[in-house]
C-alpha cells in the first residue's frame, strides 16, 4: 500500500513539472507577439477570456481543446502546412485584440517549441507591476536625483536642452525629467557666464507655474561667483507636481555683486 501510495506522489510531481515545463507565458499589447509551431503536433492557446472571433487563420486548424464542452478561452492550434509565417488577431469577448504571429518552424529545429501558451494582456502586466512597486514620496525622489539613481515607477528622459533664465548672463540647462504617476523631477544646470557679476539662486523664491506646482527644491550653491570659477555653477532639483511642465519653471537667479569696474545700473542683471 505504502509503495502503491509512493509511486502516486512520484507520478503526480513529474505530471506537475512536466506541465510547468511544457508552459510559457506571452504577452500581447502593439506589436505580435511570435508563437513558434511544429508541422504535426498541437499547441494549446489559454487565454484569459473566451475568443469572439480569429482573423487571418487559414494556414491553421484552431479549435477548442474540449470540442464536446467547449471553451473558447482554451483553444488548439494546429497549422495546415510544413511552413508559414502569419499574423493572427484573436479578438477576445473584452475587445481586446491579441495578435500573434504564428511561425510553422522545420521539422527538427533546434529552437525550443512549448505545448502550453498563457496569452495575457500586456496592459495587465504593466498594472501589476505597478501594484507591486514601492511608493516613492517626495523625499526619496529628491535623494534620487541627488545621487542619480533610477527609480522604481518613473521614466527618466535625457534633455541637455537650454532654457530661459531671464538673464544673458546667466546659462540654464535642462539635464533629466522624472515623470511618475505622483511626481516629477526636474534636475536643471545654472552657470553663471558673466566675468564681472555674482549671482545669486534663491530656492524659497521659486516658481513653477500658476498656481505654483513645486513641492520641494534643493541647489548645491546658493552663491554662483564669476566665470571661471570653481564654484560657477550649480545644480537646481526641483520636485513637483505631476501636471507640470519644465518650461513653466520661473527661476529665481539675480545679481547680487558687481565688479569695481562694472558699478552702473541697478542690482537686477
Amino acid at each position: 500500500m505504502k509503495n502503491n501510495l509512493l509511486k502516486l506522489v512520484l507520478t503526480l510531481g513529474c505530471i506537475c513539472q512536466s506541465s510547468y515545463a511544457l508552459s510559457k507565458t506571452v504577452y500581447f499589447g502593439s506589436a505580435a507577439e511570435i508563437i513558434p509551431l511544429a508541422y504535426g503536433t498541437t499547441t494549446i492557446l489559454r487565454f484569459e477570456d473566451p475568443v469572439k472571433t480569429i482573423s487571418h487563420a487559414e494556414g491553421y486548424v484552431i479549435k477548442p481543446v474540449n470540442e464536446e464542452n467547449p471553451d473558447y478561452a482554451v483553444l488548439s492550434v494546429e497549422p495546415r502546412s510544413l511552413s508559414g509565417k502569419t499574423d493572427v488577431v484573436f479578438i477576445l469577448t473584452t475587445g481586446e485584440m491579441a495578435k500573434l504571429k504564428l511561425s510553422v518552424v522545420p521539422t527538427g529545429s533546434r529552437l525550443k517549441l512549448e505545448s502550453i501558451y498563457e496569452v495575457k494582456s500586456q496592459k495587465n502586466l504593466i498594472e501589476s507591476k505597478a501594484e507591486t512597486l514601492p511608493f516613492v514620496g517626495k523625499l526619496e525622489l529628491m535623494t534620487a536625483m541627488i545621487r542619480g539613481d533610477q527609480v522604481n515607477g518613473f521614466e527618466i528622459t535625457k534633455m541637455a536642452k537650454e532654457v530661459s533664465s531671464g538673464s544673458d548672463s546667466a546659462k540654464v540647462t535642462i539635464d533629466k525629467v522624472y515623470a511618475g504617476a505622483e511626481f516629477k523631477g526636474y534636475i536643471y544646470t545654472i552657470q553663471n557666464r558673466s566675468m564681472k557679476k555674482t549671482f545669486e539662486l534663491d530656492i524659497r523664491k521659486l516658481e513653477f507655474g500658476h498656481p505654483n506646482q513645486a513641492v520641494l527644491a534643493y541647489s548645491e550653491l546658493t552663491l554662483l561667483a564669476p566665470l571661471g570659477s570653481s564654484t560657477d555653477k550649480t545644480r537646481l532639483i526641483v520636485v513637483t507636481k505631476p501636471t507640470s511642465f519644465y518650461q513653466d519653471a520661473v527661476l529665481p537667479v539675480r545679481v547680487v555683486k558687481k565688479s569695481e569696474d562694472d558699478k552702473s545700473g541697478g542690482t537686477h542683471d
